[in-house]
Parts: C-alpha cells; sequence; structure tokens
C-alpha cells in the first residue's frame, strides 16, 4: 500500500475555546476533515497504518462518510466505504452512541469490531478513528470503552512497580522505543511535540526532551522568580524555597514517558529544583532512579496529587467543568464513582479558569496542562490539604493537612502530607526545642494544658513499667502524661535523626520504639505555629557597651546562660489579617501609628506551657500569675521581668536533647495604641488578642553537642551579611523597651524579600534544539545491497522452524516483520532480512553494513564476503521472552584467540541484553540486531583467519550460549530448548 503524506492535525490558536457536546463534535470534525478529507493515515493495532480517504458529511443528520483501507494481522487487505452515524451528542466527547454502515460485504471480524462500538465513552472522533481500526485489525481489546473505564487503571497504586511488571513495558515493535538508525523514533509525535514546545513557550515555560535507559523524558521547568509569588510568602513555607529562589532555581516536572502524546496513565513524574532548564542526562537518571534531584518541602504531596490528575484532566477536558470542580470530584475516588455511577454532571463550583492551556485550546498538550496545574497547586498551597488534596476549609499561612480524622491520622502516624523528615533535616533546632516543650509538659502533671495524641495508634511497651504493650489511649490519665515524657526521652538526639536521614536512613529504622516515633511525628505535626530559627544577624541584638556601634546577635551571657531565638508565626491568616486591621484602624485614629505602627514587649511563661502556647496563641483563658493589673495577657517592656519572673525554669531535664532548655520568653509585637490596653503601667495589660502578634521566642539553656562553639562562631560570622532592617521604636513610649539591665532593645528584623524577574538566557541543547528547527531530512539512502546466491545457502544447516506459536507471539512478530520489511524497502537498515519467511518464528538475515576502518570489513572483503548469515528463532512466549540470534555464516574468530563482537565461540549472539535477564518486553526486533555492534565492541569482532569458511551449527551455538550465560549468572529463558531443537 502506498504511504500517504503524513499530515498533522492543526493547532488551536491561543484564542480558541474548547467546546462540548454538539460544538464539540463539529469542531473535531472539522480537524479531521483537514487531515483526511482527501487522504492521511491513521494508526491501529500494534503500529499498523490505515488509509483514510475522503472523509466528509455523510446524509444523515450527525453523521460522517469515508474509505477505510487497512491490512489486518493476517495481511489481508480491506477496503471499506463507511458511515458513522453519531447519537445523544449532547455529552460528547464523554458519552454518546454511534452506528455504523457499510455499502460493503462484511467480514466476520467487521461485524464483530462494529457491536464493539456502540455506547462510547470519552473518545473524540480522531481517537474512535484509531480504536475502531485497531479493532478491524484484530485488536480484540479496542472497543468504545465502558463508563467505569474512566479510572480503572488510576485507582491503583502507582508504586515503582506493580505486580513485578516493568512500569515502562509497552506493546513490542517499531515505534516510540527506537528509530532508523538513532536513539528513538517518534514518528509523527515530532510534529506534535515541535507544536506542544512552542505551545509552552508562549506560556513562558522551558520544555525539553532526554532520552533515559529505554524511555523518554518531557520536561518542563520555570524559574521560581518567575512565578507570581512574594518570596516573603515562600520564606514563610520553608527556608528551602527561599535558598532556591535566591539562587536562580527552576521547578522542573520530569514526565516519563514511552510514547508521544503521552498516554495519561502510564506516565511517572519527579518534581525538584536545578539551575539549568533541565538537569543533565546524568541527573535524570539518578533522579528517576530515587536519588537524583532532591526533594523540597512541597514535592512530596504534589507528587500525590499528581496520582489523581487523570481523572481531573478527563474531567476538566471531556465534560467541560472547571479546575476547582474537577479536582474535588477527581481527586475524590467515591465522588468519582458516584458521578459516572449516576451518569450525572455538576454544575461549576466557583468561577471558570480564564488563564489555562484548556480554555486558550492547548487542552490536548497533556505535559503543558500537566505543568500549568502542578504549578497552581504549588502557588495555592496552603488552600488545599497536603494529603488528600482536597481545599480545606480554613486556609493556614503554611500548607497543612484538612480536619479530616483520616488525613490528620496519615499526617500523624503515617507520614502522609508535609515531610516530617524534611523539618528534621532543615530544622533539627526546631525539632529539638518543640521535643523538649512536649516533655516539659507532659512531666509537670495535669494541672499543665495539655492535648495528648490519642487515636493514632501510638503504642507503649512494656518498657515503660506496664505487663504489656498497650495503646496510649488505654492508659489511665496520669500514666498518658509519663508514658508521653517517657517516649520522647527514648528518642536519639535530634542531631543523631538528622545524620541518620542524611545517610539515606528511614525515619522509622530509628533505634526507638515505634510509639516514640509516633509521638515525634505528632510532636513536629501539630505545631501549626511556623517556628524556626532566627538567621545569622536577625533577632534581638547586644548593644553592650563593651560592643561597637554595629550590633550583634545575642548568644551567650547577655541574659543569663545560652541562648536560641526562633521566629515563630501562630494562627491562621484570619489572625494575620486581624492584626493588620487593627493596625489600619489605629492609623486612622493616631497619626503616630502611621510612622511606628507597632510596639515591642515580652511575655514569659513557664516552660512547660509553651508546647500548648505555640498551638493555640497568646491568650488569657487561664489565671496563672494572678490578674492585679485587670484581665488580659500581660507583657513587660524589659527581658528581665519576664525571663527573670515569669519565665519560671523547668526542672524536668530532657537528657536526649541537643539544647537543654532552661525557660522560654516570646517577643510580640503589639499594635501601637497603649491607650486601648487594660493597662500600660508597669505592665501591658491586652484584652483584645486581635492585637497581639509574636515575633520572636528566646530560649535559654545549655548546648549538649559538640563544636557548638564553632558552629555559633560560623554563626557570628555570616551575621554581618544580615540585610534585615532594625526595628525602630516609637520615640513616645514612656515606658522604653530594654535587655538585660537597662540596655536598649535592639532588634533586627528579617530580612524582607523584594520580587524580581529572572532573565533565562540559557540556550537549548542538541535534542530540542533539532526539535524547533528540524534538520533537513538526509538524502534517502540507496540501498544496492543484493542477497547472497542459494548456493551459498546450500552449504549451510538449515533447520525447521520452531514448532510451538501462540496467538500473541504470531501477532507480535506479523507487525514486527512487517515493520522490518518496510523499513528494509526504505533503506538504510544495516542488515538484509529475507521476507520470504517459511514461519514467522524463524527469520534469515544478511547483515552487511560494517565501518571501512574495522577489521572485520577488511577481512570481509579480502575473502570476497559480502555479507554475514544470521538466523533469528523466536519462541511462543515472544515478546515476553527474547528471541535467539546466532551468526550461520562465516565463521568468527573466538574470544579466547582475540574475537568478540558479543558472538560466542560457537556463533551465538549472547550478551546480557538476549537472556531472561536483560530482556525487555519493549525491545523491537531491529533495535535488538542493530544491538549487535559487533565492530564497536571491545575487543570487536574478527573473521576466523583458518576456519572462516566453515559454517557454525546449531548444536555448538546453543552450547555456547548456555556456557556463556552461566558464567554471568544471566536467566537462561525457560523455553530456550524447545526454541532450539
Amino acid at each position: 500500500m502506498a504511504r500517504a503524506k503524513q499530515v498533522g492535525l492543526p493547532s488551536p490558536a491561543l484564542t480558541e475555546e474548547v467546546s462540548f457536546g454538539r460544538a464539540g463534535w463539529k469542531r473535531d470534525y472539522g480537524l479531521c476533515k483537514a487531515k483526511w478529507g482527501v487522504q492521511g493515515e491513521v494508526e491501529g493495532y500494534a503500529g499498523m497504518i490505515g488509509q483514510v480517504k475522503n472523509l466528509k458529511l455523510g446524509d444523515s443528520d450527525d453523521s460522517i462518510s469515508f474509505e477505510l483501507i487497512y491490512d489486518d494481522i493476517d495481511s489481508r487487505e480491506f477496503r471499506f466505504n463507511l458511515d458513522l452515524v453519531f447519537q445523544d451528542l449532547n455529552k460528547y466527547p464523554a458519552s454518546y452512541r454511534l452506528v455504523v454502515f457499510s455499502s460493503n460485504p462484511l467480514p466476520k471480524r467487521a461485524d464483530t469490531s462494529f457491536s464493539r462500538f456502540v455506547e462510547i465513552y470519552d473518545l473524540e472522533i480522531p481517537l474512535l478513528l484509531e480504536k475502531l481500526l485497531a479493532s478491524l485489525q484484530g485488536d480484540d481489546e479496542a472497543t468504545g470503552g465502558i463508563p467505569g473505564d474512566f479510572d480503572e487503571g488510576e485507582l491503583e497504586e502507582d508504586e515503582e512497580m506493580i505486580d513485578g511488571a516493568d512500569p515502562w513495558a509497552e506493546d513490542p515493535g517499531r515505534g516510540f522505543e527506537t528509530a532508523k538508525g538513532s536513539d528513538g523514533d517518534l514518528g509523527p509525535g515530532w510534529i506534535q511535540l515541535k507544536d506542544h514546545f512552542e505551545q509552552a513557550q508562549k506560556w513562558g515555560y522551558r520544555p525539553g526532551l532526554t532520552r533515559v535507559s529505554d524511555f523518554w523524558v518531557v520536561s518542563y521547568s520555570i524559574p521560581l522568580k518567575n512565578l507570581p509569588i512574594d518570596p516573603n510568602v515562600l520564606s514563610m513555607w520553608d527556608d528551602g524555597l527561599v535558598d532556591a529562589w535566591k539562587k536562580d532555581q527552576r521547578l522542573i516536572l520530569m514526565m516519563g514517558t514511552d510514547t508521544y502524546p503521552p498516554h495519561l496513565d502510564k506516565m511517572k513524574y519527579w518534581l525538584g529544583f536545578h539551575p539549568n532548564y533541565k538537569p543533565p542526562p546524568n541527573v535524570m537518571v539518578s533522579t528517576t532512579r530515587g536519588h537524583g534531584m532532591p526533594g523540597f518541602y512541597l514535592s512530596a504531596p504534589i507528587l500525590n496529587y499528581l496520582k489523581s490528575f487523570g481523572r481531573c484532566y478527563k474531567l476538566r477536558t471531556a465534560f467541560g467543568l472547571n479546575w476547582s470542580t474537577a479536582d474535588k470530584i477527581g481527586m475524590d475516588e467515591e465522588a468519582s464513582r458516584q458521578m459516572f455511577q449516576y451518569n450525572q454532571i455538576p454544575k461549576n463550583i466557583g468561577k471558570g479558569d480564564e488563564d489555562d492551556p484548556v480554555v486558550k485550546g492547548f487542552g490536548r498538550n497533556i505535559p503543558l496542562v500537566t505543568f500549568n496545574w502542578v504549578l497552581r497547586r504549588f502557588m495555592e498551597a496552603p488552600k488545599y490539604c497536603s494529603n488528600c488534596g482536597l481545599e480545606v476549609k480554613l486556609p493556614s499561612l503554611r500548607p497543612y493537612v484538612c480536619d479530616k480524622p483520616l488525613c490528620i491520622y496519615g499526617f500523624m502516624s503515617l507520614g502522609l502530607g508535609p515531610s516530617v523528615e524534611h523539618t528534621i533535616v532543615t530544622h533539627p533546632a526546631v525539632v529539638d526545642v518543640l521535643l523538649s516543650f512536649a516533655h516539659c509538659a507532659a512531666a509537670s502533671g495535669a494541672q499543665t494544658r495539655m492535648e495528648l495524641p490519642l487515636h493514632l495508634h501510638i503504642e507503649v511497651p512494656p518498657e515503660f513499667g506496664i505487663a504489656h504493650s498497650q495503646l496510649l489511649d488505654e492508659l489511665s490519665d496520669l500514666d498518658q502524661r509519663r508514658a508521653l515524657a517517657w517516649l520522647i526521652q527514648q528518642l536519639p538526639k535530634v542531631s543523631e535523626i538528622k545524620a541518620h536521614l542524611e545517610g539515606g536512613g528511614k525515619l522509622k529504622s530509628i533505634d526507638a520504639p515505634s510509639g516514640s516515633i509516633g509521638v515525634l511525628r505528632w510532636v513536629v505535626g501539630s505545631c501549626r505555629a511556623y517556628l524556626k530559627e532566627t538567621k545569622p544577624g536577625e533577632g534581638v541584638q547586644d548593644i553592650s557597651s563593651a560592643s561597637t556601634t554595629t550590633p550583634s546577635q545575642v548568644t551567650y551571657g547577655s541574659l543569663g546562660g545560652e541562648l536560641k531565638q526562633f521566629t515563630f508565626v501562630v494562627g491562621s491568616p484570619e489572625q494575620e489579617s486581624n492584626f493588620k486591621n487593627e493596625i489600619e484602624l489605629a492609623k486612622k485614629e493616631n497619626k503616630n501609628c502611621k510612622t511606628y505602627p507597632t510596639l515591642l514587649a515580652f511575655h514569659g511563661s513557664g516552660a512547660e506551657r509553651w508546647h500548648n502556647n505555640l498551638r493555640t496563641g497568646l491568650d488569657f483563658s487561664e489565671t496563672i500569675n494572678g490578674r492585679a493589673y485587670g484581665n488580659g495577657v500581660y507583657f513587660a517592656s524589659d527581658s528581665g521581668t519576664s525571663m527573670g519572673g515569669y519565665a519560671r525554669a523547668t526542672v524536668h531535664t530532657r537528657e536526649n536533647a541537643d539544647f537543654r532548655l532552661s525557660k522560654a520568653t516570646a517577643l510580640v509585637e503589639l499594635v501601637n495604641v497603649p491607650h486601648t490596653f487594660v493597662s500600660s503601667s508597669p505592665f501591658y495589660v491586652v484584652n483584645n488578642v486581635k492585637q497581639i502578634k509574636p515575633f520572636l521566642l528566646l530560649v535559654q539553656g545549655s548546648e549538649t553537642t559538640e563544636n557548638s562553639e564553632e558552629v555559633e562562631e560560623e554563626r557570628i560570622k555570616k551575621a554581618k551579611s544580615s540585610k534585615g532592617a532594625l526595628f525602630i521604636h516609637d520615640p513616645m513610649l514612656r515606658t522604653k523597651p530594654t535587655l538585660s539591665t537597662n540596655q536598649p532593645l535592639a532588634v533586627r528584623m528579617p530580612e524582607k524579600l523584594t520580587r524580581t524577574t529572572f532573565i533565562d538566557g540559557e540556550p537549548n541543547d542538541k535534542t530540542d534544539r533539532d526539535i524547533f528547527n528540524p534538520p533537513p531530512p538526509p538524502p534517502k539512502p540507496q540501498n544496492t545491497f543484493k542477497p547472497s546466491p542459494q548456493s551459498r545457502y546450500a552449504r549451510l544447516e538449515s533447520l525447521p522452524p520452531p514448532t510451538e506459536t501462540s496467538v500473541v507471539a504470531s501477532k507480535a512478530l506479523g507487525k514486527e516483520l512487517k515493520a522490518v520489511v518496510k523499513a528494509q524497502e526504505e533503506g538504510g537498515l544495516p542488515f538484509w532480512v529475507n521476507p520470504d519467511v517459511e514461519s514467522l518464528y524463524c527469520w534469515t538475515l544478511e547483515l552487511h553494513t560494517f565501518p571501512p576502518d574495522s577489521h572485520l570489513y577488511k577481512e570481509m572483503k579480502k575473502h570476497n564476503i559480502s555479507s554475514i548469515i544470521a538466523e533469528l528463532r523466536f519462541p511462543a512466549s515472544f515478546p515476553h521472552s527474547p528471541p535467539f540470534m546466532r551468526i550461520v555464516h562465516p565463521r568468527l574468530m573466538p574470544f579466547t584467540h582475540g574475537g568478540g563482537g558479543n558472538i560466542t565461540g560457537g556463533g551465538s549472539v549472547c550478551n546480557e541484553l538476549m537472556t531472561g535477564t536483560g530482556w525487555n518486553p519493549a525491545f523491537c526486533t531491529e533495535a535488538v540486531v542493530r544491538e549487535t555492534n559487533m565492530t564497536e565492541t571491545t575487543p570487536p569482532a574478527r573473521l576466523d583467519p583458518r576456519n572462516w569458511n566453515s559454517p557454525y551449527t546449531m548444536r555448538e551455538a546453543v552450547e555456547a550460549y548456555k556456557r556463556v550465560a552461566k558464567q554471568h549468572n544471566w536467566e537462561i529463558p525457560k523455553d530456550f530448548d524447545r526454541l532450539t531443537v
């Protein structure tokens, strides 16, 4: 059959709207008319090509007619004039009905095929024609789909492998996994890839393509600085994000696929930061194996979301739902099932998506839509639960899990959601002090308010002093607190846990009871205040008489003992908004507040109370120290009052702490309206908690880790480069804030980052340059090779082909042989295969193209040999088992005498690829033969100088194959002996 000119579907314009229902059907018909109105190709079963001619509107309403020409798996050619009548198009392409008519007599297979295409689900016209053609050619699994088929494959866990299957295994044969002489051939996919990459550039993204092993990675990236998000918001989420922002890192989504366009339910994803628009190949390979680009604070939740993206995408594109509605249903498995069970399309929630690739007509560009979706999830992370991915009722300042018990349990007990391990590695001092606060609260007894980690399946072992293991929930109230303190004491030091994690260990494998690990997750995860150690040069400064005019960070001795400072944010965006509203109200009523909107004050509290304070904020629901100056939260202007009198030192020491805390005090910002306080002298007493914003936590104690002084010296050195501004106090205040003994209080605020744009000047690599600017096709090679005469074959041993066959193998081999013969006719293959095979299971090859400077070429020329005759024998289990390939003539030099080329002493080809150990069902025959690089291995193949004209026998080929496989511990296929009899 003549090969028609390949015509790609035209790319939608930037302003083109996506339509559904009958309007969508008309739009798709127009695209198909442009492609097949005269003549064009359509790919069917196992890569076989059919032709569609004269596609046009039919005589009936909503119908099309065309001529279909194709070969089936039995190599029989058919020509049909078809009429396709579409019914119930109001839900097209999600669901509709189809009636197929033909004016030609139909074979039984065609009747059966058409009966499978009555109820159609989620198939646009082009995909419908592909499925219909595949069924006619012999694909018994090609149908119009079923309602439940929408998400069958996507509800399974997407682990590295499922049931031992290779996640990259595809149907065998020519296609994406091989090219005519190159690493990979996208075929018509190259045209679509170019269009998709150009679309991505219009959105400000950098696309890239990289070959990794036997699959491709399509990568999309954008500099973090070019995202419309305030870097100061990133600083509230995680310091690692700020570091990436400062270092001009790019957010990169790597999408693994072995076809293009990619199959949505077969894609794999990796997410991280890198300075280049796409990581180098070695980094990509390492990343796909789990140790390349390191994860970041939100990478695990987003990758978890992507498991549900396929459902969300189909709901968005097939039903016209906006992303809010599609995500709400698609990320909820039960809601998805309910929708399709009752065939009810919900109404959209909220506004439409104006800035969205689907709306702009790029819905078929799956990588673009996926990356855009990931970016939206990243930038709006606090709006979504970090476990289930659904919207939360009350967003926090920092991404967190929702209040559903299952999500809370999953986060606290199973590590689902925000990574506790990441917090331990990046903020070990924070984790250390949080454990100390929790220990103090639990050890102080029932008089300290504390919510216990109940219903989280925390187990207390017999070593605690009980007869047998019990859940924490089963103990008495007093024993629950005692057990909690004991479990915390069983943990290693946080510095040791950090080292364990950085060495590749898992949190669950540390030397501690499982209940202790559960408590660790709870302590870190339940703290809604984002607490982090102040950066060098920030926080309370030391302005002693002995110091220079430049303030330095308080470290030792200024407040009596070693001091750690932490910046913390308590509460929700609502509390942050309330504080800002109070400031704006004060500015309207007091001109002084326009210049000095806030004042600083200290709040001291017992060490055992800070565990709860960090979770609920400062309030006055309890009376601990009396209320002589009124009802409210008490603050002092000098640190001595709070640190010395109210911040009581704990008597409960946590022996396994890196920093053994003694006491703690908060430095807070108050709205500068002392006249509205309950009292402003000698203490500030504030009963409006909206006027309170915690700022710094000052923790006194002593270091227990080694080299703490060296670490502190390094911090002091870095402090000189701090860019944060000093807090300016209101000179009108009657009580001036002081540090220690009347030393003026100097506080350097955290650095404020200014949004900026990254200018991307990195050039594309060669692969991507060729995609955007394809090189001219090379001249068609002239195939001048002539097969060897029959007289040469007459001297060779001839064995009957394998007798065991199977339907699966026959289908695969029919496709393989047809593809290789077709490529052979077009020229460019380095070997010749006899198309007139006696059996699909036994092929005769002649390898004829070798480098002119190779020993093998020169020796063949010397003996007037034009080719190396070889044989391929295929098992009935193909493509799941490898073929057996052997050289028949001439004889090559054995490896023991200086030969090579992966050819054994008996002539068989035995490398790992051709054994059960290295075989992959995705390998195609052309690629396998090409992989036999006899002249490019070390050592290369050479002719046997004495016995070159002596043909090999099957017996010696089999014996040598088994011998070499055994030496290398390679698996010999189970049906190998039946293949070679």
